[in-house]
């Protein structure tokens, strides 16, 4: 059966609806679950049973047992004070064929005692880009161009780090990618998952704009000698599974390591798309990974949406600012505007008072033939590429660059905390046309006055490189 991928293409993909259950914390549901839900003498097996008749109750995290995931949050316990973890072993899903049955168990789960949250998700959803731009650049990579057209990334490579080189590695979680492109090369892990065909040029895109090694083709990424890898949404089991992607990128990433989620959420009840945060089991990840000192980079989504409007299925406003509601995951979220000064929104990308920073969002050079498909090519780059799927890439660079210099300067790295607050400073970065108050898109970085203003001494922030998450 073909159908139409959420968010803003189509493909020939069958939706899947998936309802994720997080069990109350109290609830110590033995090694994982397993013995709760298949014990029949437990009366938690009994009520469940009652509740969820017939259904298959699988774990949402395959990647790594409970062991490791509590051993992260100890790690994560010790070295953030304010980390509050939740209890990640009772995270559970079920799978349905159609959205009918699973509105209706999501409903008898809602408001449940021993249910913290339940929510649904509609997948696959399709990656954060714009699938049309303006008319083609004739010329370079001019998001490298000095401010306020571009980040500067020329001057940047003028430093030992500034192209990447080092020790600072980052992953990068997609749904395919072209394994053999001739400028890019694609490390992958033991956990990398599937690679999906359907998204090959996507992934190659995203990677190109941060690593594309310059074969006086198809250009340079910000960072050429990065240290980079790729986690796919598809996971080795086959399903569609962000959250376990994630978790099994943060086993592999240290103290100042950067995570690029190239992904979105579609929320089911308001029918955007939004930042992939929305999900509860996102969040606590994305927490999870700041609170052990990883750095994480997330498209504000496209939709043209304002995320300060948007309110959660008990009506809470996690994403505005000044809400009571607001919970901060400590991501870098990303929006995407246009190439030309003054620079403005993108009309497809989301904005709101969430957003840190922003960076091109058309007109991005790169490798791939994203919109279109490579096919078995291996050779192919664009000049299209767009949304905040491009933002979020050339923010990562940037990143991947300040972190870079940092280290090969001090032997220090910068904290999330410290990162974001880099990114998104007025005072380093270039103003929106009509400036953050209005536009709710933030600043784009600078460069030359973040390494300026870096490079005139360590600050006390920073922290030793060591990683010791293993």
């Amino acid at each position: 059966m073909k159908s139409t991928i959420i968010g803003n293409k189509s493909n020939d993909l069958n939706l899947t609806y998936r309802i994720v259950i997080k069990f109350a914390d109290h609830l110590h549901l033995t090694n994982g679950g397993d013995y709760v839900f298949s014990n029949t003498n437990s009366s938690q097996h009994t009520d469940l049973n009652k509740l969820l008749p017939g259904f298959c109750i699988q774990k949402l995290f395959t990647s790594i047992g409970p062991e490791q995931i509590i051993e992260l949050v100890f790690k994560a316990n010790a070295r953030d004070e304010n980390y509050k973890p939740p209890n990640f072993l009772n995270y559970y899903v079920i799978d349905f064929a159609t959205k009918t049955e699973g509105q209706h168990v999501l409903e008898s789960l809602v408001g449940l005692e021993t249910v913290d949250a339940a929510y649904m998700e509609i997948n696959p959803v399709f990656p954060p880009s714009a699938e049309k731009t303006r008319s083609a650049c004739s010329i370079g990579q001019n998001h490298f161009d000095a401010a306020p057209s571009g980040i500067d990334a020329t001057y940047a490579c003028k430093f030992k780090g500034g192209d990447g080189a080092g020790n600072v590695k980052f992953i990068d979680i997609e749904q395919g990618w072209i394994e053999n492109h001739e400028n890019v090369f694609v490390n992958t892990l033991t956990s990398s998952g599937i690679n999906h065909s359907s998204f090959r040029d996507h992934g190659t895109a995203v990677l190109g704009i941060i690593k594309m090694k310059d074969n006086e083709v198809g250009g340079a990424g910000i960072t050429p000698n990065a240290n980079g890898y790729i986690i796919s949404q598809w996971r080795p089991d086959g399903k569609f599974n962000t959250a376990d992607a994630m978790l099994a990128a943060i086993t592999n990433l240290c103290f100042g390591d950067i995570l690029l989620l190239q992904t979105q959420a579609y929320d089911a009840t308001s029918k955007k798309s939004c930042p992939v945060e929305i999900y509860n089991a996102n969040f606590d990840l994305i927490r999870l990974a700041t609170a052990l000192g990883i750095i994480v980079i997330e498209p504000g989504g496209n939709g043209n949406n304002d995320l300060d409007a948007f309110t959660s299925t008990n009506g809470k406003a996690l994403l505005n600012r000044l809400s009571a509601d607001f919970r901060d995951s400590g991501a870098v979220i990303v929006a995407a505007a246009t190439s030309a000064v003054p620079h403005k929104k993108i009309s497809s990308s989301n904005y709101g008072s969430r957003i840190d920073c922003y960076a091109w969002g058309e007109n991005v050079n790169t490798a791939g033939a994203f919109p279109n498909s490579s096919g078995a090519a291996i050779n192919t780059y664009t000049k299209k590429f767009s949304g905040t799927s491009s933002a979020s890439a050339i923010i990562t660079g940037t990143a991947i660059s300040i972190q870079s210099i940092s280290e090969a300067n001090y032997n220090r790295r910068l904290s999330p905390a410290e990162m974001r607050k880099i990114l998104s400073s007025e005072f380093f970065g270039t103003h929106s046309v009509n400036g953050h108050a209005v536009d709710k898109i933030g600043f784009m970085p600078d460069l030359k006055k973040i390494i300026n203003h870096l490079l005139q001494g360590p600050p006390s922030y920073q922290r030793k490189s060591v990683c010791n998450l293993t």
